[in-house]
């Protein structure tokens, strides 16, 4: 079996890594990648990546996707790269147009159910574009059942034609790294514990400004004591976002760190005091299990697909409540009880996240459409 597997994202990423930096699709790609070889009968893939100038997963590199768009549309040619596929397993919004099997994975509908939540000045074009050209896949891969209830509502296909299945946790979240580890990349980073960890881009959607002014109302200048974290790097500044992080900075109560390698983040995830992950839609939420993985406790929304791969394993809080997210950090802050629980069961909660059962379920996906 000839798969046809998109990694423009993973490609972007991997070119850039402190503008750019690997993103949710790309982990998905990378981890499909690094699985598919280990399992009985693997497919054989054929990376394509569009516009880049190198991939360093071997992908073939094809024009720019407008350009690719227009010469399909206009049927002047189709890519030769796409002639000898049994299939097209497209992992992002850069869908090949050909004339062979196409799977899709769609982790959300952001784009048209909440086209407020994107920069781009042309969205709604943008967002018309994607949604006819994901139609036209013969079957579709999301990451939660909430995912796969927004697109039967937004993209008309049946639950039948979409298989849920979630993301899962890289192993080394939960390899545990020395104190001595710990210290050295959080003196690097200018840190010292205890504090609270964001991680994420800054967007909008993230909902920094309420959980800035959330952490702000912690009493007895516990937000000093216990400063937010950003990990995460900017995706776009609404005009809010941006001066409310610039001042907590100014009044010693956050930082950020726009880039931070996989060794840092793994310091960051295994010092802080709990997780601070309260965004208004998350089509599932990486940064949950990432936590879980290394036992931090985690806050988390009540909304989107968050209370579905939280679980019982974190405090679930209105992400427009400020001061239900106050009171999640104080508890956090008072109750070592609390946190030693819920250590315990988010580390019984990731197990239930596997890459390896993605990479398995993802191929009897190709085999049942080849």
């Amino acid at each position: 079996m000839r798969v046809a597997f998109g990694t423009t994202l993973l490609d972007r990423g991997l070119n850039n890594p402190k503008q750019d930096g690997i993103d949710g699709i790309g982990q998905y790609c990378q981890e499909l990648l690094h699985h598919y070889p280990k399992l009985p009968n693997p497919p054989l893939i054929f990376p394509y990546s569009f516009g880049q100038q190198q991939s360093q997963c071997g992908a073939t590199l094809l024009p720019s996707y407008s350009k690719h768009v227009i010469s399909a549309l206009s049927q002047v040619h189709s890519e030769a790269f796409f002639k000898g596929i049994d299939l097209i397993h497209a992992t992002d919004q850069f869908i090949p147009i050909a004339n062979k099997p196409l799977l899709a994975t769609v982790m959300d509908v952001i784009p048209l159910s909440h086209p407020q939540f994107l920069k781009s000045k042309s969205r709604y074009l943008k967002s018309f574009l994607w949604k006819k050209l994901t139609q036209r896949a013969d079957r579709i891969i999301t990451i939660s059942e909430f995912s796969k209830t927004e697109i039967t509502k937004h993209l008309g296909f049946s639950e039948n034609q979409i298989d849920v299945i979630p993301l899962g946790v890289n192993k080394r979240y939960f390899q545990k790294i020395t104190d001595t580890e710990k210290k050295r990349a959080l003196d690097l980073l200018g840190i010292e514990t205890p504090f609270f960890l964001f991680l994420g881009s800054i967007q909008r959607r993230k909902n920094l400004i309420r959980l800035l002014e959330a952490h702000a109302k912690l009493p007895h200048s516990l937000a000093q004591t216990y400063p937010l974290v950003i990990a995460g790097k900017l995706a776009w500044d609404d005009g809010k976002t941006l001066s409310s992080i610039e001042h907590a900075i100014s009044e010693g109560r956050a930082k950020w760190l726009n880039y931070i390698s996989e060794d840092q983040k793994l310091a960051l995830l295994q010092s802080a005091t709990g997780l601070a992950f309260v965004s208004l839609y998350e089509g599932f939420g990486l940064p949950i299990t990432e936590a879980f993985a290394s036992e931090l406790p985690v806050i988390t929304s009540n909304c989107t697909s968050m209370p579905e791969v939280a679980g019982d394993a974190a405090i679930i809080v209105d992400p427009e409540n400020t001061q239900q997210i106050t009171d999640a950090l104080l508890s956090l802050i008072e109750d070592g009880a609390l946190s030693t629980k819920l250590k315990a069961l988010g580390k019984q909660r990731y197990q239930l996240f596997s890459w390896e059962e993605n990479a398995k379920r993802t191929l009897s996906i190709y085999q049942k459409m080849v």
